[in-house]
């Protein structure tokens, strides 16, 4: 806990700016895919005791030429535990849809599942009004083998490590969570590890910028524009996406009753 204490204040912006220092002379000499994108997605979070609860991820992800499906996280479920002084811990399942070829110009010509366990470690902190949130995340990404068409027996497997720092500021702040305007910039890098990963060690950098509003007490709605650079695994390819993303929050408490 003292290793990811550290951490926490450190100055994990560099990570971003050393990857924006490089981004931009292999974006101009290597291949670079553009696309644009929407996400509608639904995030429940579940308490069941002060410091027990569980979260539910759903998200479809589309071109927005032709409404063309990309990819679909048909779930992303985790159990959370509050560990003290702004610590929290979780541990979940993903099960993962990958809609190939990644090409809003082609029809879906094949879907790839991938099995994704992760586990978490989240520090929040208040700075003045300024809410600080850091994430790290190990994943266990289990994909299935694949040719051009058709899926193959069994799945490659490796680790990807993923770190996000996040910073919230209120525009408008009520008493209570209806009415609440807040405005939220966050940055998230990851990386690939495990011997099946060859030219892609650095996997992707997203940076997301967005406005979320309390619509009830239990009741989010967040809109945002997510930048996201990646770099394929032929280590000489990059898609460059533009995403608008519309997230409903949702909250329940089933331990304490209603006021």
């Amino acid at each position: 806990m003292k290793y990811f204490r550290h951490l926490s204040h450190a100055k994990p912006l560099l990570v971003f700016l050393t990857l924006m220092g490089t981004a931009g002379p292999l974006a101009a000499q290597k291949q670079v895919t553009h696309q644009s994108l929407y996400f509608l997605r639904y995030y429940g979070k579940y308490q069941f005791s002060p410091k027990w609860g569980a979260t539910l991820e759903l998200e479809d992800r589309r071109f927005f030429r032709d409404n063309r499906n990309v990819n679909w996280i048909v779930s992303r479920v985790a159990l959370t535990r509050s560990l003290g002084n702004g610590w929290s811990a979780a541990a979940g399942f993903t099960y993962y849809l990958a809609d190939n070829p990644a090409d809003p110009h082609a029809s879906i010509s094949l879907v790839v599942p991938e099995l994704r366990p992760h586990e978490e470690l989240t520090y929040r902190q208040s700075l003045g009004k300024f809410s600080l949130g850091h994430r790290y995340r190990l994943e266990e990404r289990f994909t299935r083998k694949a040719s051009a068409d058709h899926l193959a027996s069994g799945y490659d497997f490796h680790f990807r490590m993923r770190y996000q720092l996040q910073l919230a500021y209120p525009l408008i702040q009520k008493s209570t969570p209806a009415g609440t305007l807040n405005v939220k910039l966050a940055d998230e890098v990851m990386f690939n590890l495990g011997h099946s990963v060859v030219w892609n060690s650095f996997d992707q950098n997203r940076v997301y910028l967005a406005l979320n509003y309390g619509i009830t007490r239990s009741v989010q709605a967040e809109l945002g524009y997510l930048k996201w650079f990646q770099e394929r695994s032929s280590g000489d390819q990059y898609y460059s996406r533009d995403i608008a993303r519309l997230t409903i929050y949702h909250t329940v408490n089933f331990y304490r009753k209603k006021p």
